[in-house]
């Protein structure tokens, strides 16, 4: 039981009453104000007593076991620096016997548990002990030289005590112990005091603990000439290799040794959890991050090195399969602190299978139990290398390993690797791919099916990292020597495995595919090429830099004697191919001569064309042998003789752009739209009406045909429909009367037009299945299949009543049925078809209309385009043709206003074209054709006024004319808006100051 103090008489000093309700606050600024105010009262300058010293001892002491707010922390701090600053002065002054035996006794009697307590007010006690035996050694005060060694060993066995008994305050008693060997280094105190502690932590057992493991540790660096026992380590070095194995079942919280038979004895196991990783991990990783001569002694070959620890002490016990959640949240705690501070040389051993499993695995999903601690994990590694880029080849290389097999982003849905590539310095980027193009060449497997896989999966790879420097690619940076030395790696390794086959797989040439690249992987890499190069030709500068050094190393390897080109270019294709290399090895030398400030646009445009051209023919296209010749007459009359000759090379340039834009792809749909930038001015009327032949074409299988010049009604898109690859546009899907359901038309007629459509496609099938079941009711003798139940008869039409050769024959009759309904059913899908081709070559024809009129909006040529456009407003059945069409109807007209019109003009011409506008609005179209033959009826009459007032009463004239054609009833009740904007322009310009 507890006894009461009596109140002593003395008077009370309400001081220290303040002081001490001060040093329980909460704030640590008022606990240091108040430690401090405690501290002058002992000073020189005050007469304060032997006996009061001792008096405000005991009571800071008692203070100790208070649970009140911060009454422990506060009071553990005025402890130990009262008894560092004043208990020696006051020993050697005399006074009262109080010795510091007298003040260990005091401890163990303020903080004894006697009598029925609560389980916190024991907790307390303890703790109070606890910070009490910390304040004695913090002070200094027990390693005196005239001090008995029996005062130090008491206190160990204060401490040793606690860890024993109460397996919770183990880890905070191995600190303390720990944290002693500091002060005894920096106080150069007697080596005996660091051999008692570690005597007396191998003789109650705790040695192989992991607190025994940092204080040996410890000892061992801070101490070399320390006689530490014996029998305990071998080589008393716990990171020797002999000792791994155990060493890592410590970490893990299993009992070994002597430890496990006591388990129930005298050594209790910590029985609860914490989610605070045990500070043994961080003095053991920064020893085998930078070892001590004293652990080194032993030699390096029997020391254990970083990797190996990790690997055996973490990833095969923390990540294992077989490892409990909480130790797996410790693995990855301890991944993030050291990933933030182990020197550059230990972070790619962090990145180990196991780990790298359970990172998977946890950030796969959210419902995952360590999700946030798997974020965590990335970001820690993001914020590492946002600071130091240098680090991300280690990041890379465990994550996107080539060794894994497996795309870490699709494992766990993430974009970890986008990421990493996006951060990675040049440096990096350029030991790492190398490794990847290996694994190109090299899966590490024989089995054809798994090759393809993993071959597949390193292509994807590559891919996303020349998609994620695009940002950081600029005019300056694109021919660095690192930029320029991952490119090459990329297209070696690309092209030797799908522009060549080997003979023979030999295992001394490491640039060589083994095993051999099939054809389905040959065909898939390839796309990603067209991929790559569609993707540099939308971001980088320069891009026919890029699609010169594809083809160059297509070139360079049909001279590879152990490489075998997969088309055979001999013969007259050879000859063609070999003078075409000529042309194109002196317009990429023009180019490379000239400076970045000085580039000529058209020698781009085309080495552009000419290496696209080439990669073609490598592809095995047919037509593109024919389209070299067209090239070559175009590059010489356009730059060959571009000052004497006239602009008909304008117009075989335009047809091979419009050859090249038929494709379904987004390299050529890019590269032609380039090219076409740079000639607009150059193209003369034959080109442009070359264009407009495509915005005429029939939306039919006839209208193919006769575009594609094919007599068996196969199209382009027939063909883009076995692409594969991302570089392969999807064709819009439209039905066949008209409507598109494509995401990129306006939502308003979308919704309109879809439910027409689906009435029209709903009654048309509903015809046609009558139409068959009636047929086949006929051959079957039997009612169709909708008619009533009651209408059928009581004839008897069985098969009961068919020998033989009838039920053959009616077999034969009923396989004809079906053949026709899939006959019809198959060019029902062919008109479909057909009419997604030319709707979609349409809408890249108007995107280069769109340039032409950015680029040469005060070209009177420019004008020419505008009934054209109208016209195919009109006849297309395409929501997106004539939506297109009208947006650059309108934006022409924007544009041009009063100061921004064509240079020079044609009067006749252009006042012909008007009544030709005026003609179109008359026939039957949509309100978007009235509207738009509006907004280009008004373009011509402000470039007719612009250049002659005059003129105004001409065009007044032909809207008179239009006019009265309604006023009498041609015309629908849609078109009135034509003539009401009219008017509202002609009143604008006139109240305009001439």
């Amino acid at each position: 039981m507890s006894v009461k103090r009596r109140r002593e008489p003395s008077s009370i000093d309400t001081q220290l009453v303040e002081i001490f309700e001060d040093l329980a606050n909460e704030s640590e600024e008022i606990r240091i104000k108040a430690a401090s105010a405690l501290l002058s009262k002992f000073s020189g300058e005050n007469d304060s007593t032997q006996g009061q010293l001792v008096r405000v001892v005991k009571r800071l002491i008692r203070g100790l076991c208070s649970g009140r707010k911060a009454a422990r922390v506060g009071f553990s701090v005025a402890l130990t620096e009262l008894l560092s600053q004043q208990w020696p002065q006051s020993h050697v002054n005399g006074g009262e016997s109080y010795q510091i035996p007298d003040l260990i006794d005091n401890l163990v009697k303020q903080t004894e548990t006697t009598g029925k307590i609560s389980g916190q007010e024991e907790r307390d006690h303890y703790f109070g002990r606890l910070f009490g035996a910390e304040a004695f050694i913090k002070s200094g005060i027990l390693f005196k030289p005239d001090l008995n060694a029996d005062v130090w060993s008491r206190l160990l066995d204060i401490i040793y005590g606690l860890a024993k008994t109460k397996p919770w305050l183990r880890e905070e008693c191995g600190w303390i112990l720990y944290s002693a060997c500091d002060i005894l280094k920096d106080g150069d105190w007697n080596p005996s005091f660091i051999e008692a502690l570690v005597e007396r932590l191998c003789q109650v057992g705790l040695a192989k603990t992991p607190e025994g493991i940092a204080i040996w540790l410890k000892a061992r660096i801070d101490f070399p000439g320390a006689n530490l026992p014996g029998n305990v380590w071998r080589g008393e070095n716990p990171l020797h290799k002999k000792e791994l194995s155990r060493l890592a079942k410590i970490l893990k919280g299993t009992p070994v040794g002597e430890d496990a038979k006591e388990s129930n004895g005298e050594v209790t196991q910590k029985g609860s959890w914490s989610s605070k990783l045990h500070f043994v991990w961080m003095v053991l990783f920064t020893e085998l991050a930078n070892p001590s001569p004293a652990t080194s002694s032993v030699g390096a070959s029997k020391t254990v090195t970083f990797g190996q620890f990790w690997k055996e002490a973490v990833d095969d016990q923390l990540f294992a399969q077989t490892a409990s959640e909480e130790r797996k949240y410790w693995g990855l705690s301890l991944f993030q602190q050291l990933w933030s501070i182990a020197p550059a040389v230990c972070l790619e051993k962090l990145f180990t299978r196991n780990f790298i499993r359970c990172l998977i695995n946890q950030l796969a999903s959210n419902e995952r139990y360590l999700n946030r601690a798997a974020e965590k994990t990335v970001k820690v590694i993001f914020k590492r290398i946002e600071m130091e880029p240098s680090a991300a080849y280690a990041a890379l290389s465990g994550l996107a390993s080539p060794n894994l097999n497996i795309s870490f982003d699709q494992a766990s849905q993430t974009k970890t690797v986008d990421r990493l590539f996006m951060l990675a310095d040049d440096g990096s980027l350029r030991r790492f791919v190398p490794e990847l193009c290996s694994k190109l060449l090299h899966p590490g497997v024989q089995d054809e099916r798994a090759a393809t896989v993993i071959r597949r999966m390193i292509a994807d790879q590559l891919i996303v990292l020349l998609k994620s420097r695009q940002s950081r690619i600029t005019t300056e940076d694109d021919s660095s020597p690192d930029v320029n030395f991952i490119i090459d790696a990329v297209s070696q390794a690309f092209v030797t495995c799908s522009y060549f086959l080997v003979g023979a797989v030999r295992s001394d040439r490491p640039d060589l595919p083994n095993p051999p690249v099939s054809t389905e992987t040959q065909d898939m890499l390839r796309t990603r090429v067209t991929s790559w190069l569609s993707l540099a030709i939308g971001t980088f500068p320069h891009p026919a830099r890029f699609a010169h050094r594809i083809v160059h190393t297509i070139h360079t390897g049909h001279s590879n004697a152990a490489l075998q080109p997969t088309i055979d270019l001999n013969g007259r294709m050879g000859k063609q191919m070999a003078a075409t290399w000529e042309v194109l090895k002196s317009v990429h030398r023009k180019v490379e001569a000239q400076t970045h400030s000085n580039k000529d646009g058209f020698l781009e445009a085309f080495e552009l064309l000419y290496s696209l051209t080439i990669l073609q023919v490598y592809n095995g296209d047919a037509d593109a042998v024919s389209m070299l010749d067209e090239l070559s007459s175009c590059y010489d009359t356009l730059i060959k003789h571009r000052q004497t000759s006239d602009q008909r090379g304008s117009e075989g340039l335009v047809e091979i752009l419009l050859g090249l834009a038929a494709k379904p792809s987004k390299l050529f749909r890019r590269s032609v739209q380039q090219v076409f930038t740079t000639f607009t001015s150059d193209i003369n009327h034959n080109g442009l009406r070359s264009m407009f032949e495509v915005l005429e074409t029939e939306e039919t299988v006839a209208g193919q045909n006769g575009m594609f010049e094919e007599e068996d009604g196969g199209s382009v898109a027939s063909n883009a429909a076995s692409d594969i690859g991302s570089d392969v546009e999807e064709l819009e899907t439209v039905d066949i009367d008209g409507a598109d359901s494509s995401p990129e038309s306006d939502e308003d007629n979308e919704e309109s037009d879809f439910s027409t459509d689906e009435a029209g496609v709903e009654e048309g099938q509903e015809e046609e299945l009558a139409a068959f079941n009636q047929k086949l009711a006929q051959a079957l003798k039997t009612k169709p299949a909708n008619a009533a139940v009651g209408a059928a008869s009581d004839e008897d039409s069985s098969d009961e009543d068919m020998d033989d050769e009838q039920m053959e024959a009616l077999d034969e009759h009923i396989a004809n049925i079906f053949k026709g309904r899939e006959k019809a059913a198959s060019k029902k899908r062919q008109n479909k078809l057909a009419k997604e081709t030319v709707v979609n070559f349409k809408r890249r024809v108007l995107e280069l209309l769109e340039i032409y009129i950015k680029q040469q909006l005060y070209n009177p040529l420019a004008l020419s385009l505008l009934l054209p456009l109208l016209t195919v407003i009109r006849t297309t059945r395409s929501t997106l043709v004539s939506g297109k069409a009208c947006a650059l109807v309108q934006d022409f007209n924007k544009k041009c206003k009063r100061k921004e019109l064509p240079d020079t003009y044609n009067k006749p011409e252009v006042l012909q074209l008007l009544k030709d506008v005026h003609e179109e609005v008359m026939r039957e179209g949509s309100n978007v054709h009235s509207s738009a033959c509006s907004k280009a009826s008004l373009l011509l009459v402000k470039v007719l006024v612009a250049h002659n007032s005059d003129n105004l009463r001409e065009a007044k004239e032909v809207y008179s004319r239009t006019q009265t054609a309604m006023a009498k009833g041609k015309y629908q009740s849609g078109k009135k808006a034509f003539v009401d904007e009219w008017l509202m322009w002609l009143r604008e310009y006139e109240r305009m100051p001439r």
